[in-house]
């Protein structure tokens, strides 16, 4: 076993045993025992209401900024579950959930909810939304569809590291573009853990990726010590997207559900 990985590298998601997402949570449910991660659809429902119901000003203005409705929709979808889900957390209504924020640091929760101990972590990409829930860990989580149009070589040129671009290049046409994704979220994930992507050059550290090698941190080439600090997975993810979650320290307890618009908000 690699420092800093466990041996938990792909799990998929479980049904869950209620309508999770709700203030009806099993409250055993709503206590994170290591980390849980909660699959979103972004797709607008009629059983989830008006989606802007539950957001802060600020949410709203930020989804009236998307020029397409279809993006708008997919944020108040997004932001509203992530609202339900994080209040089970904090046993508080959805509405009372609040964020603080600095230019190139991740979001967090707002200083009154720090006791509580959650980190959380967001990821979206087309119709697919992840949030990772921890407690006492710091977590990053990153999810793509996968583009066959992405110009991977051109992007890998410029972000990969020597070592991540050789392992590329040996992989057959076929095999390119799924590792290609695979090793993107799995360096992003990182990015999102640290919580300091604008400052981490993403060809300063190195993944493990490609010939079914197992999601880890091999080099950091400013700090060697991240290697034992953080474990790396792969999250099983519906077909054309991948996905993967970086959490603080090993051996964790991880968890997946799939949110559900059917039960509404307290």
């Amino acid at each position: 076993m690699r420092r800093g990985v466990s041996n938990l590298t792909s799990v998929g998601f479980s049904p869950p045993r209620k309508n999770v997402h709700s203030a009806h949570m099993d409250p055993e449910t709503a206590r994170p025992r290591g980390v849980d991660v909660w699959l979103i659809s972004c797709e607008p429902s009629e059983e989830l209401g008006s989606p802007a119901d539950l957001l802060s000003v600020d949410e709203r203005e930020r989804a009236d900024r998307f020029h397409r409705e279809l993006d708008r929709n997919r944020f108040r979808v997004i932001h509203t579950a992530m609202r339900m889900i994080l209040a089970q957390y904090l046993s508080v209504r959805p509405q009372e959930v609040s964020f603080s924020s600095a230019m190139g640091v991740k979001p967090a929760l707002a200083s009154q909810f720090r006791g509580a101990g959650i980190q959380f972590n967001l990821s979206h990409s087309s119709e697919l939304a992840l949030l990772a829930v921890a407690k006492g860990a710091m977590v990053g989580v990153d999810v793509e569809w996968i583009n066959p149009e992405f110009p991977i070589d051109e992007i890998a040129e410029r972000f990969f590291s020597a070592a991540e671009i050789s392992v590329l290049n040996a992989l057959t046409a076929d095999e390119r573009v799924d590792a290609f994704f695979s090793c993107w979220t799995r360096k992003e994930a990182y990015i999102k853990a640290l919580g300091e992507g604008l400052f981490v050059p993403l060809d300063s550290f190195e993944v493990a990726f490609g010939s079914q090698r197992a999601a880890a941190l091999v080099a950091a080439r400013d700090n060697p010590d991240e290697l034992s600090r953080w474990s790396m997975y792969e999250l099983t993810v519906p077909k054309d997207y991948k996905a993967a979650l970086v959490v603080e320290g090993s051996a964790h307890q991880l968890r997946q559900f799939r949110w559900s618009q059917h039960v509404q908000s307290r």
